[in-house]
Parts: structure tokens; sequence; C-alpha cells
């Protein structure tokens, strides 16, 4: 949408824009379609998708911009990987035993440490400025960068392997999760001083609809010490951080603001997560999302998201990108998500 970069930009400084915007993930084919001039979004197309991404949000932290060919396929390491339309599926990892789980990952941390590089120039990534060139110059897109990790360690192996080789093994998770914070740091380090872009995204799923997945005490022993240093890194670099977690943050929240962030993502309101409630106890906080994607935006009417959207914006005194609680999928009717966005293009608060 034009004037989507000064819009966010404008909420994440705490000033007023013209109206509020809107930000989320698209892996909606009726969505996309209808921002795509009415031409469906095809399998790798992604300047279309690109397109009707801009053209529908004011930002996006998208990965994936267009459908995948449904394949499977079995990389080296031999877990079984299946991709779906709009998904990526891939099969744990399997150790005999929490002794070889850390016999192999030490042998690994081991090498990864000899070669992971004293500087990091990030720019030399191909694909770095090609997004910034896709996108163009009034879009607000996030970019995922390296960070804590903690959801792609046990992401690799599953949660229950996981919380045996926290128990078993807790050295070895903590080492990985100091290893992937030095990378962030050099990698933040190596961020250009012209980089075009003004934030950036940090996704680490941990908690439940319940809670916290890892105790709280653990997370502060060890995982928020991390995730203060690399959002220290990414500041120093002038970048606001946007990090999202799934789930109920409620017991986490003081140490997630406290870590540094700027923004938080995606507010999953089923899980207990109250966006008056928050805003109230972190008034500096911005929010991202927020509009309930497990029952209202599938199944409810245009009348009531829009009444949803409007109660979000005026719970946070409109410190907030509008978007779904996690993303917009193919349950979302088109109508729907329409409703969403044309209730807050309609706020100027």
């Amino acid at each position: 949408m034009k004037g989507s970069l000064e819009r966010v930009r404008r909420v994440m400084a705490h000033q007023k824009p013209d109206h509020i915007p809107l930000f989320d993930l698209l892996p909606n084919d009726a969505v996309l379609r209808h921002f795509n001039n009415g031409r469906p979004v095809e399998v790798g197309d992604d300047r279309s998708g690109i397109r009707a991404i801009v053209a529908a949000t004011d930002g996006s932290r998208h990965s994936y911009f267009s459908p995948m060919a449904a394949r499977h396929e079995t990389p080296l390491d031999g877990r079984k990987r299946i991709y779906e339309r709009w998904t990526v599926w891939t099969a744990p990892r399997v150790f005999s035993s929490s002794r070889e789980y850390e016999d192999v990952k030490r042998c690994e941390l081991a090498e990864r440490r000899r070669r992971m590089p004293e500087r990091i120039v990030v720019n030399a990534d191909p694909g770095y400025r090609k997004l910034y060139d896709w996108f163009g110059e009034d879009y607000y897109y996030l970019m995922s960068v390296p960070h804590v990790e903690l959801m792609s360690i046990y992401s690799e192996v599953g949660l229950e392997a996981f919380s045996y080789y926290l128990a078993d093994c807790e050295s070895v998770i903590i080492e990985q999760i100091e290893i992937n914070t030095e990378h962030a740091c050099r990698w933040a380090a190596g961020i250009p001083a012209d980089d075009p872009f003004h934030a950036v995204f940090i996704g680490d799923d941990i908690a439940f609809k319940s809670g916290p997945m890892v105790n709280p005490r653990w997370l502060e022993g060890h995982y928020f010490p991390c995730l203060r240093r690399v959002i220290r890194a990414f500041h120093a670099r002038g970048k606001k951080v946007v990090f999202h977690s799934d789930g109920n943050l409620n017991a986490i929240m003081g140490s997630l603001v406290e870590a540094g962030i700027d923004a938080l993502n995606p507010i999953e309101i089923m899980a207990g997560m109250d966006l008056k409630d928050l805003h109230k106890r972190y008034p500096k906080l911005v929010f991202a999302g927020g509009i309930d994607v497990s029952h209202l935006l599938p199944f409810g009417t245009p009348r009531e998201i829009k009444d949803a959207v409007v109660k979000a914006i005026e719970d946070t005194e409109g410190q907030i990108l509008v978007g779904s609680s996690t993303e917009v999928t193919n349950m979302v009717p088109l109508e729907n998500f329409l409703a969403m966005r044309e209730a807050a293009m309609e706020c100027h608060w």
C-alpha cells in the first residue's frame, strides 16, 4: 500500500500514522488472487505473490511468497521433508539415547565453532539485497535474522526427545544456544551502514497455550541473557526488534521486555494474551497481530471482525500493527480478511 513504510515507522516510534497499518502473513490463495488483479498466484511465481502481499498489507515477514509444489525429499541427513502447498514439515532427527545426542552434538558444535568466521559480511549474501529490491522502498518488510534459536534446537529432535535431553545433558543444549548467540551477534555486527531495513524479526516459539514450554527459571538463567545480547547487537546497528512467539507468554513478558524487544507478534488471544492488559503493563511495547485466527477470522462475520479490530486499536491506544494472531491461512474467507483490512484502514487513531 502507498505510504506503508512511513505508516509502520510512525507506529514503531509511538507516533500517529495516517491510519493503522496492517501486518500479516498471507498463505491464502483467495486473498492473493484478489490482490493480484484477480489472477491466481501460481506455484513458484514469487513476483506475483510479492505484488499481492505489498498491495494487501503494509508489512510482512514472509519467507515464502508463492505456493510450493507438493513433494517429498530426503536430504543428506536422511530425514524426510514434506512440502505441501503452503508449508514444509521435516521429520525429527532420531538418536538412540541422550548420550548419543550429546556426543554427536558436541562434535557438530566443535566443527561449527571451527568454521565460524570472525567477521560476517551480511550484504555479501546475494539473497539479502534482493529482498529489498523485490519489496521496494515503500514497504515494511521484516527480515528474519539469526538469534538464540531455541525453537530450532527442539524442532530438530521433537519436543518429547528435547525434554529428555534437557534433563540428561543440559550443558549441550546451553552450548547450542550460546553458539547461536555468538553467530547472531557477529551477523548483526556485519550489517552495513547503508542497510535499508528498519527492523528485524526474531521468531522463537517458546510457549504453549498454557504457558512457557520450558521452566521460566531456566529461561531466566539461560535463554533471556542470550536474547538480551542478540537484541543489544541489533540495536547497536540501529534496528528495531520484533519478537515472535505463539502461545501464552504472560509469565515471561517482563523478561521479554527487559531483554529489549520493541514489538511483540502475534498476540495469541485464544491462549490468554490480552491486548488491553499487555498495553497497560508495558506501555512502550508495540504489538503486531492480535486478531484471533483460531476462530474469529475463519468463522466470524465481517462485522464481528471489524469490531475486534477497533477494540484492539482502542486497547493499545493505536500502538499496533493489525493482523492475524498467526497467519491468514486458506481457512479465512476473503471477505473476512478484507473486513480486517478495511477496519484498520478506516481507523485514524
